[in-house]
């Protein structure tokens, strides 16, 4: 039987002590070999802004290569990665992704298509409700109180 392959959408922040041009590309080019390793295929990837170097909310504190104790990052440089896979091969690439110096978080998720808008179609139609004055969630009943006669 015939493996069910999904789409996935994949963050991860590469470390600042790997922030030079060779270096990112290198990684970016281990993340997109490990997928293909494990069947997938890679549709896009985008490090350009608002993605690229940007500064933490919070420190993130992490092992350097080499070092003993966990250091404080407070930038790093973040890649968004969409790409297909057997279901069955997510935890290779999850594998792959946890042993990698380089890459200090990654989120990993599932992208749902079956029967629901795309996030751009969504705040298109929000956007085009907003300019004719459409608001399906007013109910014009409200303010009515007032005329309503209490026999006072």
């Amino acid at each position: 039987m015939r493996e069910r392959h999904r789409d996935y959408e994949l963050m991860f922040i590469i470390s600042p002590l790997r922030a030079s041009e060779e270096d990112i590309n290198a990684t970016i080019t281990r993340v997109h070999q490990a997928i293909v390793a494990a069947g997938g295929a890679v549709s896009d990837t985008d490090h350009s802004p608002p993605w690229g170097r940007r500064k933490f909310a919070y420190p993130i504190r992490e092992y350097a290569e080499g070092e003993a104790s966990r250091r404080a990052f407070n930038e790093g440089y973040y890649v968004l990665c969409h790409f297909r896979l057997p279901a069955s091969r997510v935890p290779d690439v999850e594998r792959m992704l946890k042993l990698n110096d380089a890459i200090i978080r990654y989120l990993l998720t599932l992208v749902e298509t079956r029967g629901q808008a795309t996030p751009a179609a969504v705040s298109v139609a929000a956007r085009a409700d907003v300019a004719t004055g459409v608001d399906e969630d007013v109910d014009e009943d409200v303010g009515d109180e007032d005329t309503e006669d209490d026999g006072v």
